[in-house]
């Protein structure tokens, strides 16, 4: 066989095989030309297992994976590869897209005309692939079918999930603005302000979202009228304390660089390098970003969102007195060599924060610097050490920050809230990726917990319920094994004895520690194979993940999960001059009673009720409600890849983009979508749906009988893709959309017909009108002359 100008598959040391051509084949050797880089790699005619026959692609990639011939690892890889070249930055498989960051926005690519060209596309891969289309996808499936639409976004951290969601939410908004366009704009704008309080920058990510929102859009009479936004999880630990080469949330950067100097005199503020909560990452700044425009688009979004002036100062105040929180400082005393006393060496911060907020000084004060003990009927003051103090300075910060993100989220809802009928509805969500840092703590096991949860929703959908559905139809099918991770979520999450069970229990005992909870975990899954043990005495433990390996770092486990505001600080904010914050640490405070029973003015527990709820057990409860929710939608998956790890414009790296396809089980997806049949009708809503593409009526037929001669009359190219069931029709997507494509075309010329039957009638109505009445004026005409001769 001549080799000579083949295109071949070969090994060039890497983890993966290297699409080529060969240049030359000698008698003892064969000289292959890499595609990637260039370079000429040399084999021994005798090594014919170091490459392989590459079936070529088209020159700007193929638009659906599952049309692919050679559905290998290495072809899909390289397929992804050149279309990222072409900025085709979009790919099917089937109807899940696959979305790769360019890490630059294009914003040709999301014009109005490209949502015209998208809105009025009759199948989904008329056109390249794109977002708009499976938006599109969505909004149809909604109108058509009845049924409420989840769009799915899930991939690691710098995949583009915030991205993929602001533009989902731009077209829909442009096909569908609803009769108020004002709720519309509102809906829209609560993303960039939501951006700004819950976004910041890490060493993965310039806007990473460090919480989780759940968006569901609501339609009546096919408009826009209202939405709910849910928010799953706020990274508070970011508030005082994130790494190096990472930011705060962007808000407060953006403020400082918004505020002319009269606010910032207003306000006490200075730049952003002079604040501890935001120097400590020692990156002030983000290249691709501009935090005063940000600015003022917060500003805009909030004018549009009908926040009033009063409510917006008081959103900067709380921002600015967190600001001078964090450069509240302590020292020793040595008055007591027997205990650790310390005292406050920054007055001004306290006097700032004191005003800004409308509290009292000496109140701040104590909160700052003592623990208060309730026994009986009196409080006892008991001074902190230098570490307590800092504790205590952190957590009135997070407490502060935190609850006003909730009184945000809760205000937004307010304000777009449905006041009519809801026919259904578009959720979208967009939560953390998956993140494995040199550090991880209790914020990265949640947060992958949650990633753990949507992968298995994504099997259950894709894989596990599709097959059970085959083998109870009946259906011919070969079983393709994929890799389940119900074992990982067991291990995190199931009660008695997971992860976070476990860190529940010992977070209710006064004495535990993190190093007890770390032992309680060692004693019950040493043996568990998901689950690694440290071999020297550290305070870690590890879990495989369906992304990969993560070892955690237990150090703070248990003051995270408890989360604890003490019932004095919640007192002295309630008190608060300022009735806007003091409503929302009243509301805290009633939160606080009906779980603990407790009487802040008494300081008596006035019943027996269960203890607060634990961070942990919040969020556990919150994604299996989101979870639920999101099995009653019909749901369309969008998967983010990162193409590279340093996030440079349009780079790909092949093996970064390998090890997410292989971690989300993307081989498996293209060969169950290529194989399978995704799309599935009952008997009689396919007949119902597909009659009128049969020249027969056959109106008082069995739906099954119907259906079988729809199908039999079709090309015999489609007779591999379809089967039939018990009481349903399965059907590959190919196929779908060519009925969906026929449908739609006789249904454009019967409306043409009829509209042209209709135009004739009226023409030829008024024709008759107008022959009459120039009858009627050549008659009196001749009247006249007549008369007049």
């Amino acid at each position: 066989m001549n080799l000579n100008g083949k295109s071949v598959w070969f090994d060039s040391g890497a983890s993966f095989p290297i699409a080529g051509e060969v240049v030359e084949v000698t008698r003892n050797r064969i000289s292959i030309k890499s595609l990637v880089n260039g370079k000429t790699f040399v084999f021994g005619i005798d090594e014919t297992n170091r490459f392989g026959i590459r079936i070529p692609l088209p020159p700007e990639g193929v638009n659906d994976m599952i049309t692919m011939s050679d559905l290998s690892e290495a072809s899909i890889l390289w397929n992804i590869k050149v279309r990222y070249d072409h900025r085709q930055f979009y790919t099917y498989i089937g109807s899940i897209l696959v979305a790769v960051n360019p890490y630059y926005m294009y914003h040709d690519m999301y014009s109005i005309d490209y949502v015209r060209k998208y809105e009025n596309a009759l199948v989904l891969h008329a056109y390249p692939a794109h977002i708009f289309a499976t938006a599109s996808l969505a909004h149809s499936k909604m109108m058509s079918d009845k049924i409420n639409q989840c769009v799915v976004i899930s991939g690691e951290s710098g995949g583009g999930k915030t991205q993929s969601t602001k533009l989902i939410m731009n077209y829909l908004a442009a096909v569908n603005p609803g009769k108020n366009k004002l709720i519309t704009e509102q809906i829209l704008e609560a993303s960039p302000l939501l951006e700004s309080f819950g976004n910041a920058k890490t060493v993965r990510n310039d806007n990473s979202s460090r919480f989780g929102k759940y968006i569901e859009i609501y339609y009546s009479q096919k408009s826009i009228v209202g939405a709910k936004l849910s928010d799953f999880l706020l990274e508070k630990s970011r508030i005082v304390t994130h790494s190096n080469d990472e930011r705060n949330y962007h808000v407060f950067y953006e403020l400082l660089e918004g505020f002319d100097t009269e606010e910032k005199r207003k306000y006490g503020l200075t730049t952003p390098e002079k604040y501890f909560y935001l120097n400590q990452g020692a990156s002030m700044a983000i290249t691709s970003k501009s935090d005063a425009h940000d600015f003022q688009s917060l500003l805009t979004a909030m004018k549009i969102l009908n926040f009033t002036k009063v409510e917006q100062e008081t959103i900067f105040k709380i921002l600015a007195a967190i600001l001078h929180l964090g450069n509240i400082y302590f020292s020793r005393t040595v008055d007591d060599p027997s205990h650790d006393l310390i005292q406050i060496s920054s007055k001004t911060e306290i006097e700032w924060c004191s005003h800004l907020l409308t509290i009292n000084e000496q109140g701040l004060l104590q909160k700052l610097t003592h623990k208060v003990t309730e026994a009986r009927d009196e409080r006892l003051l008991s001074p902190f050490n230098l570490e307590q103090a800092l504790d205590s300075r952190d957590a009135i910060a997070k407490a502060l920050y935190a609850t006003l993100f909730s009184w945000l989220v809760s205000r937004i809802n307010q304000i777009v809230r449905v006041n009519s009928s809801v026919d259904n509805s578009i959720a979208i969500l967009d939560i953390f990726g998956f993140e494995n840092f040199a550090t991880n703590s209790f914020e990265q096991l949640c947060i992958n917990y949650a990633n753990e949860a949507l992968q298995f929703h994504f099997n259950r959908h894709v894989f596990k319920l599709e097959q059970e559905e085959y083998a109870k139809e009946k259906l011919s099918w070969k079983k393709i094994d994929f890799a389940d991770n119900t074992d990982c979520l067991d291990l995190i999450g199931k009660k008695p004895n997971g992860i976070l069970q476990v860190l529940d229990d010992e977070s209710n005992f006064p004495k535990a520690t993190d190093q007890s909870f770390l032992h309680k975990c060692h004693r019950l899954h040493e043996s568990n194979r998901l689950y690694g043990k440290p071999r020297l005495l550290k305070t870690t433990f590890s879990i495989r993940h369906y992304a990969g390996e993560v070892e955690y770092d237990v150090r703070g486990f248990l003051d995270k999960n408890r989360d604890l505001l003490r019932s004095d600080v919640i007192d002295l904010f309630s008190s608060s001059r300022n009735e806007i914050l003091a409503d929302m640490f009243r509301d805290i405070r009633e939160v606080y009673e009906s779980h603990r029973g407790f009487h802040f003015k008494t300081g008596r527990f006035i019943t027996m009720k269960a203890k607060t709820p634990t961070v942990s057990a919040k969020f556990s409860d919150s994604l299996s409600n989101l979870i639920d929710t999101m099995t009653r939608c019909q749901p369309t998956f969008i998967r983010c890849i990162k193409p590279n790890n340093d996030k440079t414009p349009n780079k790909l790296e092949l093996s970064v983009v390998l090890e997410q396809l292989r971690n989300t089980g993307m081989l498996e997806t293209v060969r169950i979508r290529k194989l399978g049949f995704p799309r599935r009708y009952l008997f009689e809503q396919f007949a119902k749906r597909y009659r009128c593409l049969t020249s027969n009526p056959m109106d008082n037929s069995d739906p099954k009988e119907v259906t079988i001669h729809i199908l039999n009359n079709l090309p015999t190219k489609f007779t591999s893709k379809y089967q039939i069931g018990i009481t349903k029709v399965f059907m590959r997507e190919s196929l779908e959309q060519h009925l969906e494509k026929e449908r739609t075309q006789l249904l454009s010329e019967a409306a043409s017909t009829i509209q042209r039957t209709i135009k004739g009638y009226i023409q030829r109505k008024n024709f008759e009108k107008q022959r009459q009445a120039v009858l009627i004026l050549q008659r009196q005409y001749r009247r006249w002359i007549d008369r007049k001769k």
